[in-house]
């Protein structure tokens, strides 16, 4: 196959349509030429968020594999755009499964008044979050409440969701709970 111009208006798109095609079938140079096209743009935006290489690399062959899994369903005229957002969303389950659910602190000698703060705004959190609707509420639970930190995709399966109603969901209900604890 001919190298093609990949930066003329709309080469890319065809191109990305050709290789996936190709990788479909079962052409393995074609495949290498996708993870070619793509390893900058996945270990870049990676990196960005992890700042690390061995976790960027790790995040850039998480998101190849989901990529070669799911080939046959992607819109490969955004193609681009869905391996940024994948890219970012595996990124951020890292960083969210390595973080400490608990901050670390002394808390023997913490004032009783802030505790007793403390107290009220999780029993306002509580009361605020018994008013979401129970799809609202149950996502919220799972991302910000959960201790292992599930991925989109987990929490999908979990509510029988699309992925892709995650994100407006999460961002109506948060606005709700803004408006409740206001």
């Amino acid at each position: 196959m001919p190298e093609l111009d990949v930066h003329q208006p709309g080469v890319s798109a065809s191109v990305d349509s050709c290789l996936v095609q190709r990788c479909i079938d079962g052409d393995q140079e074609a495949w290498k030429q996708l993870v070619s096209r793509y390893q900058r743009l996945i270990y870049s935006v990676a990196l960005r968020i992890c700042r690390e290489p061995e976790t960027a690399a790790d995040v850039m062959q998480q998101v190849f594999l989901q990529l070669y899994q799911q080939l046959e369903e992607i819109n490969v005229s955004s193609l681009s755009s869905w391996i940024a957002t994948v890219t970012r969303r595996r990124a951020i389950d890292y960083l969210r499964s390595t973080r400490p659910t608990e901050p670390l602190g002394d808390d023997d000698h913490s004032d009783p008044s802030d505790a007793f703060s403390r107290i009220q705004y999780r029993h306002s959190l509580e009361i605020a979050l018994a008013r979401l609707p129970l799809r609202g509420r149950r996502l919220i639970e799972m991302l910000y409440m959960s201790p292992e930190a599930p991925t989109y995709e987990e929490v999908a399966a979990k509510l029988d969701m699309p992925v892709s109603s995650i994100g407006p969901i999460r961002m109506r209900s948060l606005k709700k709970l803004r408006e409740f604890l206001g």
